[in-house]
């Protein structure tokens, strides 16, 4: 196995990805992540790139220590350790045995490079729930500044790209650190936070929503 996309797909093991794989098509060889001409299009003019409409791998919920092992046995193939396992980690810096993901991995060979497209999504914002702000960005900022560097080119041959979605173009209080940029941000289509309901523990007595409840409430986002 010399090929990214080869070793990128060997470390896909999300149940989810196989059970709508098969739920949509049959099976899993025949995988439902299959990007629309419409959504390549614009991804790829947003990024800069043309993604092309076959050999295309996307991934969803792709963990960044899946991505990180994936290059560091790239590299070791193309330099003929074919069979080396075992890497160097120093203070668990770019593998760091954890879940964090990226949303959606876009990856696809053109021309003998390699592109990596990255994409980050919120669904919606407030009330609780996460929306794009510096602190949260800047947890995968570090690992993906680790996996790539700054330049992003710690990796000859693989170009990485990086996007943003979220229904509202996020407008955070300070500036994004690398690789997030405003520029690079596309409209996520979500029914409207009145159509969506969310359940909570809830203190009856107190009025308010509370860990402790010993009610639930259920209202609309």
């Amino acid at each position: 196995m010399t090929d990214l996309i080869e070793i990128l797909e060997s470390f896909n093991r999300k149940e989810r990805f196989f059970l709508i794989a098969q739920a949509l098509n049959g099976r899993w060889e025949n995988p439902a992540f299959t990007l629309s001409p419409e959504f390549s299009k614009e991804l790829g003019e947003k990024v800069g790139v043309c993604i092309p409409e076959k050999d295309v791998f996307v991934g969803m919920d792709y963990h960044l220590d899946w991505l990180a092992a994936s290059l560091a046995k790239w590299e070791s193939v193309k330099a003929g350790k074919v069979d080396e396992s075992v890497f160097p980690n120093p203070g668990q810096e770019v593998v760091e045995g954890n879940q964090e993901d990226i949303d959606l991995l876009v990856a696809f060979d053109c021309g003998g490079q390699y592109h990596l497209i990255l994409v980050e999504a919120k669904a919606y914002e407030g009330n609780g729930y996460a929306s794009f702000d510096r602190s949260q960005l800047k947890s995968k900022s570090d690992r993906l500044d680790k996996i790539f560097d700054k330049a992003g080119q710690k990796y000859p041959g693989v170009t990485p790209h990086f996007c943003l979605m979220s229904p509202k173009c996020p407008t955070p209080r300070s500036p994004y650190p690398w690789p997030w940029d405003k520029a690079k941000w596309l409209q996520l289509s979500v029914p409207d936070k009145s159509e969506r309901r969310v359940v909570e523990r809830y203190d009856k007595d107190n009025r308010r929503a509370s860990a402790e409840g010993n009610d639930f409430r259920i209202r609309s986002l």
